[in-house]
């Protein structure tokens, strides 16, 4: 019985990691030393860095006290277009910051709040930090 070409070539080919732009889970999903960025793209690691979010609940520093009335946080990345987002919740208040690794350069702002209630959005600075006092 023969296998036709097609068929052999897609097996293949199945195995090969994806180009830049394609969609991965994890690193080696990613071919020619692209990493996989958080967007799950493939993406060039030059293009992308890590970026580290710190919080005041009301001037004070975030802990179990200050973020008794808001205990767990979102946090989602703005990209440049307002649709183009990253998001992740529940983060506890308490600890005080968020790191994301590996965060596509297109991403600029960050917006940090309650669920259902206030949130703030700031730019992400040149170092690549935000810091955010909520109210």
């Amino acid at each position: 019985m023969r296998t036709p070409l097609a068929l052999v070539l897609l097996t293949a080919l199945a195995g090969c990691p994806t180009s830049t732009g394609g969609e991965c889970n994890s690193d080696p999903d990613c071919g020619g030393g692209d990493v996989c960025a958080r967007d799950k793209m493939c993406t060039s690691a030059s293009s992308v860095r890590a970026v580290t979010t710190t919080w005041t609940i009301n001037g004070a520093e975030a802990n179990v006290t200050s973020c008794a009335s808001k205990p767990d946080l979102f946090i989602t990345f703005i990209g440049r277009d307002a649709s183009d987002t990253i998001g992740f919740t529940p983060v506890p208040c308490r600890i005080g910051q968020f790191l994301v690794d590996k965060l596509p350069d297109r991403f600029r702002e960050v917006e940090l709040g309650v669920e259902g209630g206030a949130s703030l959005i700031r730019a992400i600075g040149s170092s690549n930090t935000v810091a955010i006092d909520l109210r």
